[in-house]
């Protein structure tokens, strides 16, 4: 059954998606009050929180990777080191604004 979702484009929509559904999971138990996305986002970065919130996700994500090297699922763990790449690159982008 794990052979069916080796395949990096998998690995990929499921890296980039997870952090987002992560990220929405933190503002739905935590930040509900907060209209969501504009006044969570607002919210987090005036307190200067959004580029550890989005670091969050990512380690939920990189906890995902190291399942899927336990399982021998090597390429699926390949899309979401790509997509892990891209949101390192929205937190630098975050942290230059």
């Amino acid at each position: 059954m794990l052979d069916k979702i080796d395949k990096i484009w998998i690995g990929f929509l499921f890296g980039i998606f997870f952090p987002a559904f992560c990220f929405f999971c933190y503002w739905l138990f935590c930040h509900n009050q907060l209209n969501f996305p504009y006044g969570f986002i607002r919210y987090l970065r005036m307190g200067d929180m959004l580029q550890e919130v989005v670091i969050a996700c990512i380690v939920a994500s990189m906890v995902v990777f190291y399942l899927s090297l336990n399982k021998k699922i090597f390429d699926f763990g390949r899309g979401l080191i790509f997509a892990s790449f891209l949101y390192v690159g929205l937190v630098l982008y975050i942290s230059l604004l």
